[in-house]
């Protein structure tokens, strides 16, 4: 299985393991509120840095993108972060919002410089 690719379309078993990240995420959103919302964001922002850096330095993106910030959010969540979290939801919200588009815009910038190269 390949691990990168430059094409900027997800295949079928991306979609699968997408859909499979929403529903794990909004389940645990369902069930623990605020804090989980709060550290899911920072698992998504850690992920969105770690596709961002790859498809910057390679011009190629990681493959099952929602799984990788899915895995993201695990290690956030099993860190355990004590912080006050002051910032209600529609910050958070916010936050991942803005971080989604600033990688969905750095992602097809360097995927449209490589299709434009071929």
């Amino acid at each position: 299985m390949r691990l990168t690719t430059a094409d900027p379309r997800l295949d079928h078993a991306e979609l699968a393991t997408t859909a499979t990240a929403v529903v794990v995420s909004t389940a645990f959103y369902v069930q623990h509120g605020h804090s989980y919302l709060a550290r899911g964001v920072l698992g998504d922002l850690g992920g969105f840095a770690l596709l961002g850096g790859e498809v910057l330095i390679r011009r190629r993106r990681l493959r099952h993108e929602a799984l990788i910030c899915l895995g993201c959010i695990g290690a956030v969540l099993r860190l355990q972060p004590v912080w006050p979290r002051t910032k209600g939801d529609a910050f958070w919200w916010t936050a991942v919002g803005v971080g989604l588009t600033a990688y969905l815009y750095v992602r097809s910038s360097a995927l449209r410089t490589v299709d434009n190269q071929e």
